[in-house]
């Protein structure tokens, strides 16, 4: 299945492989008919996910940017730009959180340039890869206003305080390279290898168990707010039921009979 949502993002269905493609204009801004085909692109992974249908989602663009971040023309030009900036930040902030709530394997493949809030995007995956040679820029302080989709919140939890106030105050460029060594992102792959090194993750990704990627994405998401004995306690609830469940004694068998597992 392959169609266009809002006439901004091409969208497919292939083998359980649910692909969101970033597909207008050089850029990809983010003007209000792509935040609200990034929200509905979500909507369609979070209802793939609950029936099955979706065992991983991709994030992706065409063109030679990821994304250039918001579309300054448009909000220049409303009526009310306070409230459509709002609204705008609002409908692509659902998009991120569904993302984040989504229990399968999500995975972001930024290819080339990716700015302002198209980094909140790009980073709501799970599994984030990027073009070494790529760069990334927050912008937001460069024309006056403040970060959205996240990337405030993401700095401070990934990078730490110092490089979180340089990377957002100095509007510094910095490349897949160094987004991966400081831990913002999860790889940095040499372009000519970005496209063969995610079609392998996402292969991976869709023959793995969904049951344990679910439990392990709620785990991961809840550690920051627990004291180590709530998440031992949680973990080793998680793990017990799995390990009985369907998932766990496939996976169980086919390591002692030495074969792969299927895990439908």
């Amino acid at each position: 299945m392959s169609e266009r949502i809002n006439d901004r993002i091409d969208w497919t269905v292939q083998d359980g492989v649910a692909r969101a493609s970033l597909a207008y204009g050089r850029g990809n801004a983010l003007d209000m008919p792509m935040a609200e085909a990034i929200l509905a692109a979500t909507d369609r992974i979070a209802a793939g996910a609950a029936d099955g249908s979706i065992r991983v989602a991709v994030l992706a663009a065409a063109g030679p940017v990821f994304c250039v971040g918001g579309d300054l023309r448009s909000f220049a030009d409303a009526d009310d730009r306070a409230g459509f900036v709002r609204r705008e930040a609002d409908i692509l902030h659902r998009a991120i959180l569904t993302l984040r709530a989504a229990p399968i394997p999500v995975v972001s493949v930024v290819h080339g340039t990716v700015a302002g809030g198209g980094i909140g995007v790009a980073l709501a995956a799970d599994v984030v890869l990027m073009a070494a040679e790529a760069t990334m820029r927050l912008a937001y302080t460069a024309v006056g206003l403040s970060p959205d989709c996240g990337t405030s919140w993401l700095l401070a939890q990934r990078v730490g305080s110092a490089r979180a106030a340089d990377f957002a105050l100095t509007n510094r460029d910095i490349t897949g390279a160094q987004a991966a060594d400081w831990g913002l992102v999860s790889r940095a792959v040499p372009s000519a290898d970005l496209d063969a090194t995610a079609g392998q993750i996402i292969a991976g990704l869709r023959r793995g168990p969904t049951a344990a990627y679910a439990a392990t994405k709620r785990l991961l998401a809840a550690a920051p707010g627990r004291d180590l004995a709530e998440q031992l306690d949680d973990e080793a609830a998680t793990v017990s039921q799995l390990a009985a469940g369907a998932t766990g004694t496939e996976g169980i068998n086919a390591f002692l009979g030495k074969r792969a597992p299927d895990f439908g």
